[in-house]
């Protein structure tokens, strides 16, 4: 089966249109073990680190069976950077989705028109039909997945599911065909329900945020540390399957509405809005602390951190931010920063 792979660097890229045209939506990930040579004859060195490593991998070949991509409007980063995309990638198809910033009546039609050139434009490339009832098959789906995935993830909760395991499940839905995840999940769900706590050896309960987090080997790496997260707010998580889309809705509309209607994520703006998201999932879930990661160069994260610093302070509750490079030797050089943290919450 055809695959259109999607650069996101939010989770604002409708999987169901994708999957209506009759091919496989695969979520682009970076690779910390390789270097970045070629992206950065095009890109500056103070860009995004794990952009850069992704437009890498584009320029290096993607996989054969990936037809297409779309670029959707996470940040400012990722929206320049298409402009490379169409200059140094060789690819059939390539399309720039703006996912609008403002929750507006006027963001919704946008975004909307938006979504309706996306399919014309997959139309008219692939000959193919992507109908609203096969869209509304396509929601129906990928409303199945995200409740299974809401289920799996509150064993979380119950020191049943460490988080290193739901962040490659959802890495694995991210990247396979639909169905094949269905059974997946499915088969997850019943493999803990059987499963008893594990010991909680006094591990910290922390809640992980900040930029896109990609390898589930830095999860790893925090929890042998002794960090239980509890939750997350990061698109390679909760993020992904926050809620459901309205299956009974005009299914371009409804999707539009689930994405501007999602809690705003780490690469958008007022941070507010985003100090608010974290003190409640925070007290919700009763966490030690909140440790929150930015990729270097990650602008937005980094914008907010300040501010992010000084609301928990008041609140007392303990918070650590770390800006990491994007390979696999920084989380070592980081280990006695993630320890201390560990040791005054």
């Amino acid at each position: 089966m055809k695959k259109i792979a999607y650069f996101d660097a939010c989770v604002d890229t409708p999987e169901e249109i994708i999957l209506a045209a009759g091919m496989t939506p695969v979520r682009l990930f970076g690779n910390p073990k390789i270097g970045i040579d070629k992206a950065n004859e095009h890109v500056p060195p103070t860009h995004c680190v794990w952009a850069r490593n992704i437009l890498e991998q584009a320029i290096n070949g993607l996989n054969n069976d990936i037809k297409g991509v779309i670029t959707t409007h996470g940040c400012d980063c990722t929206n320049r950077e298409f402009d490379i995309w169409l200059e140094c990638v060789n690819i059939e198809f390539l399309y720039f989705l703006n996912a609008p910033l403002k929750r507006s009546e006027t963001s919704l039609n946008f975004f909307i028109q938006d979504m309706n050139e996306l399919i014309k434009q997959i139309e008219e490339k692939f000959n193919v039909k992507i109908s609203s009832e096969k869209i509304r098959e396509a929601i129906k789906k990928m409303n199945q997945i995200r409740g299974l995935l809401r289920k799996i993830s509150r064993f979380r909760e119950e020191m049943i599911l460490k988080s290193s395991e739901l962040h490659a499940l959802v890495k694995y839905v991210q990247q396979s065909d639909k169905d094949e995840a269905l059974k997946k999940l499915r088969s997850k769900l019943e493999d803990l329900s059987e499963r008893k706590p594990f010991p909680n050896e006094k591990l910290k309960k922390v809640l992980l945020t900040g930029s896109v987090i990609d390898d589930t080997e830095f999860i790893q790496f925090l929890e042998n540390i002794g960090f239980h997260i509890v939750i997350d707010d990061l698109c390679i998580g909760t993020k992904y399957f926050h809620d459901n889309i309205d299956e009974d809705g005009e299914p371009i509309k409804a999707i539009a509405k689930y994405h501007l209607n999602k809690p705003i994520y780490s690469t958008k703006f007022p941070s507010y809005e985003r100090f608010e998201i974290i003190k409640n999932l925070a007290h919700t879930y009763k966490v030690d602390g909140v440790i929150n990661i930015a990729q270097k160069f990650c602008e937005p994260v980094l914008y907010t951190h300040p501010y992010f610093n000084k609301k928990f302070k008041e609140l007392e509750i303990p918070y650590l931010f770390v800006e990491m490079e994007y390979n696999r030797e920084s989380y070592n050089q980081l280990t006695t920063r993630f320890e201390a943290f560990r040791e005054i919450i």
